[in-house]
């Protein structure tokens, strides 16, 4: 009668263990917002590494793999692994976009525009003889040009020494 009350017991506790497994499929319940976590991760991974792929987006790939790995060992489910992982990349992101937003707002903001700009604009490229009169000046307006910025530089060579 007793080995029957304990089977009876162990199954018991077996019926309690698969309704609490089942019905609780994830420990920080966030087995809805995988798909949110996953965009998280590879977004902050992008902004972390942006212009800089070097061994540090290796480091923090590998450092999340392991990290998968041993919370799933300890008994974590898929989604509770996306969320630490996504939590811990944001926590370590913080710092890093605030530098990058600093170094932003510090920025002048002709720096961001004149890369573009330089495709956009017209370039020139004249030759020391037709500098002086490339407007469609005389010769004796280029000849003025000529003197004036020779004697410009012969000024700022006394001037302002080497």
């Amino acid at each position: 009668p007793e080995a029957g009350a304990l089977v009876h017991q162990v199954s018991a506790i077996h019926k309690v263990h698969d309704f609490v497994i089942t019905s609780m499929a994830s420990t920080f319940g966030m087995e809805g917002h995988m798909a949110f976590f996953i965009k998280a991760i590879v977004g902050l991974l992008f902004l972390m590494t942006f212009n800089e792929l070097t061994t540090r987006c290796y480091c923090w790939t590998a450092t999340a793999v392991v990290l998968w790995g041993v919370m799933s060992a300890m008994g974590l489910s898929s989604d509770d692994c996306v969320a630490v992982i996504a939590t811990l990349l944001f926590v370590r992101a913080v710092p890093l976009l605030y530098r990058r937003g600093l170094t932003i707002a510090a920025t002048y903001p002709l720096a961001f525009v004149l890369p573009i700009a330089k495709h956009i604009l017209p370039k020139y490229t004249i030759s020391e003889e037709n500098f002086f009169d490339c407007d469609g000046a005389t010769a004796e307006v280029a000849d003025r040009r000529r003197k004036a910025l020779k004697e410009l530089s012969a000024r700022w060579k006394t001037k302002y020494p080497k």
